[in-house]
């Protein structure tokens, strides 16, 4: 019975991102329950302070997307302030709110709805790439399940982020994109635009591989196959409503300067990282995302060659902006989740070694579990 179950679990990405959660969850509230919260940060909201399960969930930047829900957008330039977040998670979060929900709670649901939405449509993406591209039976199972032991896969999980938001959406244009619904996957990608700052990343993939697509079928392009640059509108919007109450359409890149991540040979050279000149303790954070971001810059390259230059070009874009712009690494191996394609390609690269396979879902879920148990105690992981 116990392998019955556990086959089944293994076979459905539903039951799958079900039994991690619950995991997750569990490790959430023991560890808010019983550690000591970081000193200077503590609860962040009184309302969910009896209930250590959930409020686990509400850490850094949830405040944020909180602010934003109740109050709308701010603008200092220089100083940190919310127009750095986009708006499409936190317009969400006071939609539900607006149902009855504290602001929260409808953060923690979104992000729950997503991530499973977002699991069982890149397991059906991970499948059909399976059949049509070649790889092996069992690598899309595979590659369902580095997903969803990620080290930083606690986003999809109930972090009060936009993360899985996103994932869900460009997961769902991509896979529109492959059934011949181009319209259908350049309206979820003008939606994911509006949700994260590696909109170039979507704008540009979804039209790489309509062309493709198309030219690999010998035909000629047709005006139809340029309708994924509409995609854009999301950004577009954005900075129509930025130029509009802040006089700049750039906002949200000059607001990077309060986090000390304003664009320049700096922040893209990291010089900060390895002059030294940053607080100790921050290697020791940085280091684990740096690695997966270069491992999954790196999986671009087999990502084009297996997959398609769309899907090349996109995971390339989607990890090499934050890796570019992040000063210090932090952050990185949560953006790793938007980079899905490189997923299936590790997958298919680990397969045929089981014992790596089996020493890469340990270690991944151990960190996961750290990580989880830091970012609920409100320590610095992300």
């Amino acid at each position: 019975m116990l392998r019955m179950l556990r086959d089944r679990v293994a076979r459905s990405p539903a039951l799958g991102w079900c039994s991690v959660a619950i995991g997750c969850w569990i490790v959430v509230g023991v560890s808010v329950a019983f550690l000591p919260l970081k000193p200077s940060t503590g609860l962040f909201t009184r309302e969910l302070a009896a209930w250590p399960f959930l409020d686990g969930w509400v850490r850094w930047d949830a405040r944020w997307y909180g602010l934003i829900a109740r109050e709308g957008y701010s603008f200092v330039p220089g100083q940190q302030c919310s127009v750095a977040f986009f708006p499409l998670y936190p317009l969400l979060m006071r939609a539900m709110s607006a149902l009855g929900l504290s602001t929260f709670i409808a953060g923690i649901l979104l992000t729950c709805c997503c991530g499973l939405g977002g699991v069982i449509a890149f397991s059906r993406w991970a499948r059909e790439r399976e059949r049509s591209n070649g790889f092996d039976t069992g690598t899309a199972q595979l590659a369902t399940w580095l997903l969803l032991l990620w080290p930083y896969a606690f986003f999809i999980y109930g972090a009060v982020y936009s993360d899985a938001l996103f994932f869900v959406l460009v997961v769902g244009a991509f896979l529109a994109l492959e059934h011949d619904q181009v319209l259908g996957a350049t309206v979820l990608g003008a939606i994911a635009t509006a949700c994260r700052p590696i909109a170039p990343a979507v704008v540009v993939g979804l039209l790489v591989r309509q062309c493709e697509r198309r030219l690999r079928k010998g035909e000629q392009l047709r005006a139809i196959d340029l309708l994924p640059a509409l995609s854009a509108l999301g950004l577009l919007a954005w900075m129509a409503y930025q130029y509009h109450a802040f006089d700049t359409p750039f906002a949200f890149v000059e607001a990077q300067k309060g986090w000390h991540q304003a664009p320049g040979v700096r922040t893209w050279l990291k010089l900060d990282f390895f002059t030294g000149a940053l607080q100790p303790h921050i290697y020791g954070f940085a280091l684990p995302h740096a690695l997966l971001a270069l491992l999954f810059t790196a999986l671009a390259v087999p990502t084009a060659r297996r997959l398609g230059w769309g899907y090349g070009a996109y995971s390339l874009l989607a990890m090499g902006m934050p890796l570019a712009s992040s000063y210090q690494f932090i952050g990185l191996g949560r953006y790793a989740l938007a980079a899905f394609p490189c997923f299936l390609v590790l997958a298919d690269l680990l397969r045929a070694r089981p014992r790596r396979v089996t020493a890469w879902l340990w270690a991944s879920t151990a960190l996961m579990i750290f990580m989880t148990m830091k970012f609920a105690l409100a320590r610095y992981v992300s």
